[in-house]
């Protein structure tokens, strides 16, 4: 079966689950908020201290030989490619000078999770965190302890062993959640396309988002996917008919997402990634023509604010951060032309943009990236001919294992779509290679 084959094949497989929404889902929590609420939290900097790849010396069944362990604000995650399991977790120093990680573990495609709590080993590093200070890297470096299921207490011995550095990934290999954290379809208790679920992607791995664009009757640009608000997607007894047919107002006041939350407006989304998390960018996944230029204005003034606040800042705490317009069709790259005529009218920054379907266009419209769907196959030689005129790539929609592998090592993206962001992760730290950065303004 040839490359082409095996894409249509999955992609069936895929379609036949996607109508299905995943049943209400409720994340393990300690019943009396855990150790963690004796202890003080550890700093974003102390947290840093915590990455690298570490094995499973204990609890490799569930959940791999090898961990990845990155941070992100107020959180530990431990990654890996079994399962895509994913654990986030809080640290904390506690009175009796020990250092503690509590949290959840759970499988994104099945009903499985419990609770995990780890000690930092040796003693010597718990105590230099609980001093405030950042311990020097050391290969001595254990997280020892137990993990439950479902919400039973923790009882099965769980241990990581530090074993190497992870590769460079901020700012050179982006793992970019799709629609956020999970698909429709999965366990992880959040929406696609709202703020819970993009905050849950950064701590599961992802440093960008791909989101989807539509404008409401009022033209609010919106995150939403689908033109129809269907029952599968969102709760409200009066909600529905099409996304461009309903006010802001009467979006808000009828319909909520998936699991309860605020359909978020474009501005609300990227004001809270900008200030709230650490992701690096968006890709802005424009569904209509019409939520081109009120999003490229909002984008926009996401460019300038970023631009004079990083003017006036200290080097070491720029705010990295790119949003991004995604074309997917020639409708909404018109749209984009128009948009970009009409902001340079108005003295405005253009912001990035990416083309999903023509690589010659990338280069053309001097965009910052090409985003070609998975099903086509790594396509090295229009990689690597769009590399050479200083844009990158982001290979659209990736969650199986064997495909990630292919395209890590084939075609060494700058990014890849993935509604799997431990699996990617653990993936590219195995063995992907870090790109080089696009050239062209960010």
């Amino acid at each position: 079966m040839n490359f082409r084959e095996r894409a249509s094949l999955c992609a069936f497989a895929l379609a036949l689950v996607t109508c299905e929404a995943s049943p209400e889902v409720k994340i393990p929590q300690f019943p009396d908020g855990g150790l963690l609420r004796t202890g003080k939290a550890l700093t974003r900097d102390q947290l840093f201290f915590f990455e690298g790849m570490f094995d499973t010396t204990s609890a490799s069944d569930v959940f791999g030989s090898q961990m990845a362990v990155r941070s992100a604000p107020g959180t530990i995650s431990l990654l890996t490619d079994l399962n895509a399991a994913f654990a986030p977790l809080q640290a904390a120093c506690l009175p009796d000078r020990t250092v503690v990680l509590e949290g959840y573990w759970q499988y994104p495609t099945h009903a499985d999770a419990g609770l995990v709590r780890l000690f930092v080993d040796p003693p010597a590093v718990a105590e230099a965190l609980c001093a405030g200070q950042v311990p020097a890297a050391t290969t001595d470096l254990k997280l020892i302890g137990v993990y439950g299921r479902d919400n039973d207490f923790p009882a099965i011995p769980f241990a990581l062993g530090w074993n190497h550095a992870l590769k460079p990934f901020r700012g050179t290999f982006f793992t970019v959640a799709h629609h956020g954290a999970c698909e429709i379809t999965d366990h992880c208790g959040t929406s696609p396309n709202t703020l819970e679920s993009v905050r849950l992607a950064e701590r599961i791995g992802s440093n960008a988002a791909e989101l989807d664009v539509r404008v409401t009757r009022d033209q609010i640009p919106i995150f939403f996917h689908d033109p129809g608000l269907s029952g599968s997607l969102v709760r409200g007894t009066f909600c529905h008919g099409k996304v461009a047919e309903v006010s802001l107002a009467e979006l808000r006041g009828s319909c909520a997402a998936q699991y309860g939350e605020v359909i978020p407006t474009v501005q609300e989304m990227l004001d809270m990634m900008v200030s709230q998390t650490e992701l690096e960018g968006v890709y802005l996944d424009m569904k209509v023509p019409e939520a081109v230029l009120p999003s490229a204005r909002i984008a926009s003034k996401i460019v300038t604010d970023l631009k004079a606040r990083n003017t006036n800042a200290d080097p070491s705490d720029d705010r990295k951060f790119s949003p991004v317009v995604g074309i997917p069709t020639e409708d909404v790259l018109n749209a984009w032309r128009a948009a970009k005529s009409t902001l340079m009218q108005e003295g405005l920054d253009l912001p990035p943009c990416l083309i999903e379907y023509d690589p010659d266009l990338v280069i053309a419209e001097d965009c910052l990236a090409w985003g070609p769907t998975w099903t086509e196959g790594p396509r090295v030689a229009d990689v690597q001919r769009v590399r050479a005129a200083g844009a990158g790539t982001i290979f659209w929609t990736i969650n199986q294992t064997d495909f990630i592998n292919q395209f890590l090592t084939d075609a060494q993206p700058n990014g890849i779509i993935s509604a799997r962001a431990a699996l990617l992760f653990f993936r590219y730290q195995a063995i992907g290679t870090p790109p080089p950065k696009p050239t062209r303004a960010q």
